[in-house]
C-alpha cells in the first residue's frame, strides 16, 4: 500500500551516505514511500539536502526530460547504490562484517564519482553537476569516508524500523531515528501494553475465584 500524500521525508542519519540510504518512509509498514522513486524524486532529495542547487538541479531536470533512457538508467543506478549502502551498513549496525558482494557493489560508485570530481581552491572535493548521475556522487564518496572513518562503529539500526544512524550521543545510547517517530510510537506501544497488563491484573484479582481464595 503507497501512502498518496506522503509526508516530507525526516532526515535523521546524521550522515549523508545513511540519510540516502533511508529515503525509502516506512519501509516495511503500510505508509510505505520512496521518495527517490523517479528522477524528479532524486533531485528534490538532493536539492533538500543540499547537494544541488535550484539552478543545477532545473538543468538536470531538463536533461532527463529530453533523454528519459538515460534518466532512468541513472534512477537504476541511483536505487543500486541505495540497496549497496543499507547492505554495507545495515551489516555494520549489527555487528556483523560487510561481504565482499556488498563492497563489490559499492566500489564501483566510488570510483565513478571520483573520476569525475574536481579538487577546487579550497583542496575540497566537488562536481560539476552536468551528469545524470552526479547527484550520486557526493553519497558515494561520503559512504567510503564513513567505512574509513573511526565513527563507523557508530552506524546503529533502529530499533523500531529499518533504517539507519550515526549515533552521536556522548555514551551510545541512542536507540530511534527519531524521538518523534519511532521512539514516540515504541514508548506509547509500551505503555498500552503495560496499561492492558494491569487491567487484566485488576479483573483478575475481583474475580470469583481469586476472592474465594482469599477466604
Amino acid at each position: 500500500m503507497h501512502d498518496i500524500d506522503p509526508r516530507e521525508l525526516p532526515i535523521v542519519g546524521g550522515h549523508l551516505a545513511l540519510d540516502f540510504a533511508n529515503t525509502v518512509d516506512d519501509p516495511e509498514g503500510p505508509a510505505r514511500h520512496d521518495h527517490v522513486a523517479t528522477y524528479d524524486g532524486l533531485l528534490a532529495w538532493s536539492v533538500r539536502v543540499r547537494l544541488l542547487g535550484t539552478r543545477a538541479a532545473r538543468s538536470l531536470a531538463d536533461q532527463a526530460e529530453a533523454s528519459p533512457r538515460s534518466a532512468a538508467a541513472a534512477l537504476r543506478r541511483a536505487h543500486a547504490l541505495r540497496d549497496a549502502l543499507n547492505d554495507a551498513f545495515g551489516a555494520i549496525a549489527r555487528g556483523r562484517p560487510v561481504a565482499i558482494d556488498t563492497w563489490t557493489a559499492l566500489r564501483p560508485f566510488a570510483v565513478e564519482a571520483l573520476a569525475d570530481a574536481d579538487l577546487g581552491r579550497d583542496h575540497h572535493l566537488g562536481w560539476s553537476f552536468d551528469d545524470l548521475r552526479s547527484p550520486l556522487h557526493p553519497a558515494a564518496t561520503a559512504a567510503v569516508d564513513l567505512l574509513r572513518s573511526e565513527q563507523v562503529g557508530r552506524v546503529k539500526q533502529c530499533a523500531g524500523c529499518p533504517w539507519l544512524f550515526l549515533d552521536g550521543s556522548r555514551n551510545g545510547s541512542r536507540r530511534w531515528c527519531s524521538m518523534e517517530d519511532c521512539g514516540t510510537h515504541q514508548k506509547i506501544t509500551r505503555y498500552v501494553a503495560r496499561r492492558a497488563e494491569l487491567r487484566l491484573r485488576s479483573r483478575e484479582a475481583r474475580s470469583p475465584e481469586a476472592v474465594t481464595s482469599r477466604r
